[in-house]
C-alpha cells in the first residue's frame, strides 16, 4: 500500500532515498525524472515534482489541488492497468513530490507518430483493455471518472499491457459535488465543458481515442468520430461502435464500459472466428447492463496480434515511418488553429442541450 503523505520533511533527507537518473519531461505544472529507489533494490521509478511558474494565485491553488487529488486517488487504486503510487512528500517549503512505478514502453500518441495508425484488430485489443480499466474505475466506491483518456495518457508496455497514467484531473463522483470544468480538446464530450462529467464521458473519450488509433489523425473537437470515412478498411461494426461512443447526447452512448467490452468481444470474433466469446457477452446490451457490477468481472483477453506485439517491443521492431501522417496544423478541424477557431462556436450550439 502507498505510504501516507509525508508533511514538513526536510527535502534532502527524503530525496536521499532516490537517485535521479535523467530528466523525462516537463509540463505546465510539473517535471518528471527517472530515478532509482535505493530502498527497493534500485528499482526504477518516476519522481514527479510540482513546478508552477508565471501563475496567478488562482492557478497556483488549482495546480496544488490537482496534485493532491492525483495522490489521493492513486493511493486508493490497485489495478495492473493503472500506474502505482508508492510515495509522496510535502516539504517545509511547500514543495510537492510524488513517486510512481516506472512504466516501460511508450505512450500510444508517440507510437502513432513513429509507426502510423493501428489496424482494426490491434485497436480492438487495446479497447478491450481500456474497458477493463474503466470498469474498475467506474465501479469503484465512490466511482472515479478519469476525464483525460487520450493516446498520450495510455502507455503500451513491452508485455502488451495498457496502463493509464496521469490522474491529475480524475475525480470521484460524490453526491452534489460540483466538477471542475477541465477539458482536453478533441477528447472531451460536450457535458464536460459544462462541468457535468459522468462515467459515459470517459466512453466518449475512448471513442475519440480509438478513432485516432485507426486513422492516425487527432479527433475534431465535439464531433462524432467516423474513422471509416478516412480509412476504408475499418470494420463497419467497429466504426459503428465508435460513432455511438462519440455521440453528443449521453443517452445515445453505450450504457457502460462493460457493455462496450462485450460488444468488442463480438467484433473481435468477426476477425478471429475461433475466438470464444464469453456467454455473458452474447446477451443483449440491456440484459448485460442489468447484471450489475457484482456479476462477471473476469475479462477474456484476446491474444495480442503480431502488430501490437511489434509495437510493444515483443518482436524485432519494424522500420519506423520517417514522417508522421498526422494532419498538418493549418488544416481546418484537426490542427490547433482549426480547433481553437471553431470550438467555441460549437460549444455555444451545444449549450442548449445542457442548460439546467
Amino acid at each position: 500500500m502507498p505510504e501516507g503523505s509525508k508533511v514538513s520533511q526536510d527535502i534532502d533527507n527524503w530525496i536521499s532515498r532516490y537517485e535521479l537518473r535523467q530528466h523525462l519531461g516537463q509540463g505546465g505544472m510539473g517535471v518528471a525524472y527517472l530515478a532509482e529507489d535505493k530502498a527497493r533494490n534500485h528499482a526504477l521509478c518516476v519522481l514527479k515534482q510540482l513546478t508552477i511558474s508565471d501563475a496567478t494565485p488562482e492557478e497556483h491553488a488549482e495546480a496544488i489541488r490537482f496534485f493532491k487529488r492525483e495522490v489521493d486517488i492513486l493511493r486508493r487504486l490497485n489495478h495492473p492497468g493503472i500506474v502505482r503510487l508508492f510515495d509522496d512528500c510535502v516539504t517545509d517549503n511547500r514543495e510537492y513530490f510524488l513517486v510512481m512505478d516506472y512504466i516501460p514502453g511508450n505512450n500510444l500518441d508517440e507510437i502513432i507518430k513513429s509507426w502510423g495508425s493501428f489496424s482494426s484488430e490491434a485497436t480492438v485489443e487495446i479497447a478491450i483493455q481500456c474497458c477493463e480499466i474503466l470498469e474498475y474505475l467506474h465501479e469503484h466506491e465512490p466511482p472515479i471518472i478519469y476525464r483525460d483518456l487520450k493516446p498520450s495518457n495510455l502507455m503500451l508496455t513491452p508485455e502488451g499491457q495498457i496502463v493509464f497514467i496521469d490522474f491529475g484531473i480524475a475525480r470521484s463522483i460524490l453526491p452534489r459535488q460540483a466538477a471542475t470544468r477541465v477539458v482536453t480538446t478533441g477528447y472531451s464530450p460536450p457535458e464536460q465543458y459544462f462541468g457535468r462529467p459522468e462515467p459515459r464521458s470517459d466512453l466518449y473519450a475512448l471513442g475519440s481515442t480509438l478513432g485516432q488509433l485507426l486513422t492516425g489523425i487527432r479527433p475534431k473537437p465535439l464531433a462524432v468520430s467516423a474513422p471509416a470515412q478516412i480509412k476504408r478498411d475499418v470494420l463497419p461494426s467497429l466504426d459503428n461502435l465508435i460513432r455511438r461512443l462519440t455521440a453528443h447526447s449521453i443517452e445515445d452512448r453505450p450504457s457502460s464500459a462493460r457493455v462496450v467490452r462485450y460488444e468488442l468481444y463480438r467484433i473481435y470474433h468477426e476477425i478471429h472466428p475461433d475466438f470464444v466469446v464469453p456467454e455473458e457477452a452474447m446477451i443483449s446490451a440491456t440484459q448485460s447492463q442489468e447484471t450489475g457490477p457484482s456479476s462477471e468481472r473476469q475479462s477474456r483477453r484476446p491474444h495480442l496480434s503480431k502488430l501490437l506485439q511489434e509495437r510493444s517491443g515483443q518482436y524485432s521492431p519494424l522500420v519506423k515511418k520517417s514522417h508522421s501522417k498526422e494532419n498538418p496544423g493549418n488544416e481546418p478541424g484537426f490542427g490547433a488553429g482549426g480547433q481553437q477557431s471553431n470550438i467555441w462556436h460549437e460549444i455555444k450550439r451545444l449549450f442548449q442541450l445542457f442548460k439546467p
